[in-house]
């Protein structure tokens, strides 16, 4: 095979590799989150919040940061979760977990003895984890056009450069005809 031929294939091969590389991916995430036990309630993100709500995404990490700032006992339960975690006054913990498909939905954690009734419809000290799908994908781009334009691109440097080398074998004279 010519030099000129595995340039050209060379260069299309390349070509093919890059352009996936252009589109957009979905990532999962780090979803840091900081839950603080205050005045014998939840607040997300701050002590004057009144949001209890934690929130993800399927394949989201929660990292979830629980600091008791009261001076009594608490704890941070998910019985979905597996997950029961004691808080002695002043006391910060952590929890993390992968969101996946199975989780979506919205769940109840509360603190155990600061809250009463039954999973899931305790009151007192509550708040809610809200697992949600995947934001579906935005509409692909269609790198086809891309793609072709690049090749025929690729194409044409290396028949020109084809054709410098010739003529620079040749002394610039064009090639004899048979």
């Amino acid at each position: 095979m010519s030099r000129s031929k595995s340039a050209v294939i060379g260069l299309v091969l390349l070509a093919m590799l890059a352009v996936p590389t252009l589109a957009p991916s979905a990532r999962a995430a780090d979803t840091n989150v900081t839950l603080i036990a205050r005045d014998i309630a939840w607040h997300v993100g701050s002590e004057t919040s009144t949001d209890t709500a934690i929130r993800a995404t399927v394949g989201d990490t929660l990292r979830l940061r629980i600091e008791n700032r009261d001076t009594v006992f608490h704890t941070f339960t998910a019985d979905q979760f597996g997950v029961d975690i004691p808080l002695d006054p002043g006391e910060v913990a952590f929890w993390n977990h992968t969101v996946t498909s199975g989780d979506v939905g919205t769940w109840q954690y509360y603190c155990i003895p600061h809250s009463t009734g039954t999973y899931p419809n305790r009151v007192g000290m509550i708040g809610t984890l809200v697992f949600s799908s995947a934001a579906p994908a935005p509409a692909g781009t269609d790198y086809t056009l891309i793609l072709v334009v690049v090749v025929v691109i690729l194409v044409v440097i290396a028949a020109l450069a084809a054709v410098r080398t010739r003529r620079k074998k040749t002394g610039g004279a064009p090639p004899p005809q048979p």
